[in-house]
């Protein structure tokens, strides 16, 4: 299991899901701990508790509204579901897609963080892959021969496109991402239309700085998995 199963309990993941259902992914939600033991079928003491330990975690934000809470996911939150869904998406369907790679961290020259910091392309990552991303690419190395091929064959299929665009001075290229988890991350791999890579290096991108949250520095050892 993703992130339920480092630093979210399964019992406290099932109140993350009725709280998504609410409405508190985009705005705070005023919900009683007596309503929110309704909708698990717990006590209310067992509710108050999930609440406590999720704003504990960094999983949730609460603020005070007369008897009751405004409660808001917070962006741990919806990667943590998010990881779950692609997870158990990819269990249920009758023939998922799933391409799996493990790559070599290495720093690249910089460019990333440029490209991922024009509007052009943040507002399109926004809307089709649902999240901004940190304004950078981890850059990975793909030592196996087998890996290389399997990134080319990838890149081959149809995956969420961004468009190219103009800022009025220079035109940027397009590229095509595929929704994946690094490790237990939520992210992306990108098939950028004009780079000086080769199929030996993958980057990718997601709504946290990676190397920051998995403590990874150059020579880590990174799992990804490709929905598709």
């Amino acid at each position: 299991m993703p992130n339920a199963k480092k630093d979210l309990r399964s019992a406290y993941l099932l109140s993350l899901v009725e709280l998504l259902l609410v409405g508190a992914k985009s705005r705070p939600v005023e919900i009683t701990t007596e309503e929110l033991a309704k909708r698990l079928g717990k006590s209310q003491q067992s509710a108050s508790k999930h609440l406590l330990e999720l704003e504990k975690e960094g999983f949730i934000l609460r603020q005070k509204v007369g008897r009751s809470f405004a409660v808001k996911l917070t962006d741990k939150a919806v990667n943590a579901l998010a990881s779950f869904y692609l997870t158990l998406r990819s269990a249920i369907e009758e023939a998922p897609d799933i391409y799996e790679f493990h790559g070599t961290v290495f720093t690249g020259i910089g460019e990333g963080a440029y490209y991922m910091s024009l509007k052009g392309y943040r507002d399109q990552f926004r809307s089709k892959l649902g999240f901004e991303p940190y304004p950078g690419t981890l850059n990975l190395k793909l030592s196996s021969p087998v890996e290389r091929q399997q990134f080319q064959e990838l890149i081959q299929r149809p995956g969420i496109r961004i468009e190219g665009f103009s800022d009025g001075t220079r035109t940027y290229g397009g590229l095509t991402f595929y929704n994946s988890l690094i490790e237990d991350e939520r992210g992306a791999v990108l098939a950028i239309d004009r780079t000086h890579y080769d199929t030996s290096v993958m980057e990718v991108i997601a709504p946290i700085k990676l190397r920051e949250v998995l403590k990874l520095v150059d020579g880590s050892q990174v799992n990804i998995k490709v929905f598709l």
